[in-house]
């Protein structure tokens, strides 16, 4: 049984199976196949969504593994095991800023497991509402995750060279206006942006506030109004993956179906003198 969202989010959302509401997982914290995943960076020892195991977020790239930064299958399917993460279990993740969550969703949709979701608004709007919570960390016994690592979620660099100016192929920097004006380096060799990337800022998606998602009419034209529309095939970049992921899921929620998430992002872009740069005049 999906999530139960408003009316609104029904008629529009194309899958609402991957964004669930505080109702909803407050009236599931008991519930024996779901786990609930924080990806925060800090707070978790301060409080927690009862029942919520603590996931570093470093966990989910590895910066030993340049160009694709992922972890291998072995290492991810280990790291869900330990977290008593099965392929039958029903994974809800959320932070505090609503940027680091949506990396851990695209890998595990990477690696085959697709009942993930995200919580919409995560601790901000959880905590905002007085919704319980608690200091105790939960001992998850160690279980079986089988990964089954599907491409269509991922895009190289060589991909993204290839989509470089292709019709019904849009390349979505996500990044900050500074990040894209070469201005903020951010330990990149090189500043400036893919040729023919049009931005779509990551935290536009959210509410300043609760940082819930924003209605889904302004979400769809957020991409339509820079002319992203759902037949495109889409790939999406930030620095290392997280804003990138960030977009990705939006778009997955509206309905666009052939998105991909360049992995090694503007770190492995920046840095190698081999890829084409442009830059703003």
């Amino acid at each position: 049984m999906l999530p139960p969202l408003s009316l609104l989010l029904l008629a529009t959302l194309q899958h609402p199976e991957a964004l669930v509401q505080t109702e909803w997982l407050s009236a599931h914290l008991n519930d024996a196949a779901v786990r609930i995943v924080d990806v925060r960076t800090r707070g978790y020892e301060d409080g927690h969504i009862p029942g919520a195991v603590l996931l570093a977020n470093s966990a989910t790239r590895d910066p030993r593994n340049p160009p694709t930064f992922l972890p291998s299958q072995r290492e991810f399917e280990q790291l869900m095991g330990r977290h008593g993460i099965s392929n039958a279990t029903r994974v809800i993740i959320y932070d505090d800023r609503g940027i680091n969550s949506a990396r851990l969703w695209l890998l595990l949709n990477y690696f085959g497991h697709s009942s993930v979701a995200l919580l919409d608004g995560g601790w901000t709007k959880w905590t905002a509402e007085d919704r319980a919570a608690s200091r105790a960390a939960p001992t998850p016994g160690v279980v079986t995750f089988t990964a089954r690592p599907n491409s269509r979620w991922l895009a190289t660099a060589q991909d993204v060279l290839a989509a470089i100016d292709q019709p019904g192929v849009k390349i979505v920097d996500a990044r900050t206006p500074a990040e894209i004006e070469g201005r903020d380096l951010r330990n990149i060799r090189r500043g400036g942006f893919i040729p023919s990337a049009i931005p779509v800022y990551w935290e536009d998606a959210l509410d300043p506030v609760t940082k819930a998602f924003k209605p889904i009419a302004e979400l769809a034209r957020l991409y339509r109004d820079r002319g992203i529309v759902p037949a495109d095939e889409v790939i999406t970049y930030c620095q290392v993956a997280l804003r990138a992921s960030h977009d990705a899921f939006v778009l997955h929620l509206l309905g666009y179906d052939n998105v991909r998430v360049y992995y090694g992002s503007w770190e492995e872009w920046g840095n190698r003198d081999d890829l084409p740069v442009a830059r703003v005049p």
